[in-house]
């Protein structure tokens, strides 16, 4: 969001851009904005290159590219691959990447990916059939966290993790209705822990 001098500067090339057919240089803002100093239009010009509203193409400093907010939007949304269906019920194959979903910069961090839920198993959570999960990539969890567990080297499943004595894994779900999935800490590859995010696929249609 711009503030109230930026947003004047912003306009400003606008106009100027409108009435000539070119872009102004620092003076002439400096003067329509009744500026003497040009230092502090190199400072609000630099605030609308980085908030994404101008492009100054390398090599033409004198000539200024207004980006549309609508392509602006776009271009900053995130991709984070969708890698498959995982169960939230009894365990399914796991599956390669089938698309991408765009989502806000927030989650621009690696090894971060989505994943849509099958079943009802950890519905106490909060995570329903047809949700989409955010989940960080990493083969290691701690007891009580809910993990993208892969039984056999070809079933994934989203539980609680709960490792004993380093030989028997229990994945818990989150359903009183389901009991607990029990078994040798060897079956069991941790592919990544969920980070708290769910979001209705509909959300994203």
């Amino acid at each position: 969001m711009l503030n109230n001098k930026e947003q004047q500067v912003l306009n400003i090339i606008q106009s100027f851009q409108a009435e000539n057919g070119y872009s102004p240089t620092f003076s002439d803002i400096a003067d329509a904005l009744n500026l003497k100093s040009k230092a502090t239009i190199s400072y609000y010009i630099k605030a609308l290159k980085e908030k994404g509203y101008i492009h100054i193409p390398k090599g033409k400093r004198k000539h200024i590219e207004i980006i549309d907010q609508a392509d602006n939007e776009q271009h900053n949304l995130l991709h984070l691959p969708l890698v498959g269906t995982i169960a939230a019920g009894l365990p399914l194959e796991a599956y390669e990447v089938i698309e991408t979903i765009d989502l806000s910069e927030l989650l621009n961090m690696p090894d971060r990916y989505l994943l849509k839920i099958s079943g009802n198993s950890m519905q106490d959570s909060g995570i329903l059939d047809s949700d989409l999960v955010l989940i960080q990539k990493q083969h290691v969890a701690r007891n009580g966290q809910i993990v993208v567990a892969l039984i056999d080297e070809k079933e994934a499943t989203l539980k609680e993790f709960k490792m004993q004595d380093n030989k028997t894994v229990t994945l818990i779900p989150h359903n009183e209705d389901l009991p607990p999935m029990i078994y040798p800490a060897h079956r069991v590859s941790i592919q990544g822990v969920y980070l708290g995010m769910r979001l209705d696929r509909s959300f994203l249609l």
